[in-house]
């Protein structure tokens, strides 16, 4: 009988999975990002002498831990989960690292945050960052339910129109997603996607506009789409097609929300 596919949007899935899961690496380990991430980065140093770096949906992976060779200062990193479990074991495994190394040093930020919740969205503040990292994340919410909102919605282009009755719709939730992002990020800002999907941003290309709820392609401008070839298993004897990953990057707009 096969198995049921893993509900990505389901917080229980999450705590269930981080309580018995030590470290788990989707897609590619840091070596891939790294170019990635040192580039835009140092592109927000020649604006700003501290980039503030967000990663969103950061599991159990290492990658938290690595982005601080990247940074002056590891407060520079803000490491984010819908999980409180591997939020908390994050901390420890942080201070664990900083101990053995005996190194006196200042830990990352982490923050539990459902990236679907406006509430959240609006108590977490904004815009602050400037560079996103965002490895499977998009991936893994785009798995879930979509989203019941209210319109006209909270989070908002400043200067769009207002429609004067409110009503109640379901939303793609990556279009939710690029929104909040949006909300949280400074014009500028590069949000860089590892995905296994190619297409995983061709809702940007939509024309059909949702009255009273941003348009993801007026935030978000899709600047580059690289194939990336997963390094294939030392250990396997068998011959197989080269398995390949999408990295994106794209640039936060100059529309601003409120």
């Amino acid at each position: 009988m096969p198995t049921s596919t893993p509900s990505f949007g389901d917080l229980e899935y999450w705590n269930t999975r981080f309580t018995k899961e030590d470290t788990f690496e989707w897609l590619a380990d840091f070596a891939v990002l790294e170019p990635w991430l040192k580039q835009a980065i140092a592109e927000r140093s020649g604006c700003k002498s501290r980039p503030q770096v967000l990663h969103i949906g950061c599991g159990s992976s290492a990658l938290s831990l690595q982005v601080r060779d990247l940074v002056d200062s590891p407060t520079q990193i803000h490491n984010v989960d819908y999980s409180d479990v591997v939020i908390e074991r994050n901390r420890q495994r942080e201070n664990e690292m900083l101990r053995s190394l005996g190194v006196q040093s200042e830990p990352c930020r982490w923050s539990n945050l459902d990236l679907l919740s406006v509430s959240q969205i609006l108590d977490f503040g904004g815009p602050e960052y400037d560079v996103i990292i965002d490895k499977s994340t998009s991936d893994a919410i785009s798995c879930a339910a979509d989203v019941s909102v209210r319109l006209p919605y909270c989070v908002n282009a400043i200067s769009s129109g207002r429609i004067s009755h409110q009503t109640e719709v379901t939303v793609y939730p990556l279009d939710i997603l690029a929104v909040h992002l949006a909300y949280l990020a400074r014009p500028g800002c590069s949000w860089i996607v590892l995905s296994y999907s190619a297409s995983r941003f061709s809702y940007l290309k939509d024309e059909v506009a949702t009255e009273g709820l941003p348009r993801p392609g007026e935030l978000w401008n899709l600047e580059r789409h690289e194939k990336i070839e997963q390094p294939p298993d030392p250990n396997d004897t068998v011959h197989r097609p080269p398995v390949m990953h999408h990295l994106y990057v794209l640039r936060r707009t100059e529309v601003r929300l409120g």
